[in-house]
């Protein structure tokens, strides 16, 4: 997929590089507002472990939180429907496979790992990002990176990544996976392989958890 892309092979990508996300930016505030009403009561929203079994091992117990919108063509219309600006904003991004509120807890730590292929990117909004003393950050390749509210973080998922939030407070950001920008046989075979990840268990799991259809 590395010789498809159109962007380069860097770790960490330039968000102006990604169709959508320029536009999308300027509304994290408005993002962010309805965001707080769900932290409000966030014990009711999932850890992403108990909404994914296959994501147990870096995401056990409860301090990891998701609250998903779509994922691999699957919508959750009740949790769009609490979030509209949001929802109507991240179907204008282009070759959206997953969007969601990632909600870490102080004390969260996701170990190291790597995902699975160069054909999506990971793309953080941070909407919440502790103010206080204590590590809050990402580790990408060796690349030490920290989020700044309402600045987009892109970066590749296949290069190993491990996140700590030692901080006091929690850490909040709409995590977009986008398809990577590629050559029309990239974009072919990445499109098999969307096929073949929607229908497997891991995402029908997902799917059963979260009520999507």
């Amino acid at each position: 997929m590395a010789g498809r892309s159109l962007i380069g092979d860097d770790k960490i990508v330039p968000a102006e590089v990604v169709p959508g996300l320029a536009a999308l930016q300027p509304h994290w505030q408005a993002i962010r507002d309805e965001l707080e009403p769900l932290l409000a009561a966030r014990e009711a929203i999932p850890s992403l472990g108990d909404i994914s079994p296959d994501h147990k091992r870096i995401a056990p117990g409860q301090h990891w939180k998701s609250y998903f919108f779509k994922g691999y063509g699957f919508r959750s219309d009740e949790n769009l429907a609490q979030c509209p600006l949001t929802a109507e904003l991240i179907e204008q991004v282009p070759g959206l496979v997953v969007a969601f509120f990632s909600i870490m807890e102080p004390g969260t730590h996701v170990p190291r790992h790597r995902g699975l292929t160069k054909a999506w990117l990971n793309c953080h909004l941070p909407l919440r990002v502790p103010k206080g003393p204590g590590r809050c950050e990402i580790d990408v390749g060796g690349t030490m990176c920290q989020w700044r509210e309402g600045e987009w973080l892109v970066f590749d998922e296949t290069n190993e990544h491990e996140v700590w939030n030692e901080s006091e407070e929690l850490r909040a950001v709409l995590f977009l996976q986008v398809r990577r920008p590629m050559t029309r046989v990239g974009r072919a075979a990445a499109g098999l392989l969307f096929q073949a990840i929607r229908h497997s268990p891991f995402v029908q799991d997902v799917k059963q958890e979260i009520g999507a259809r």
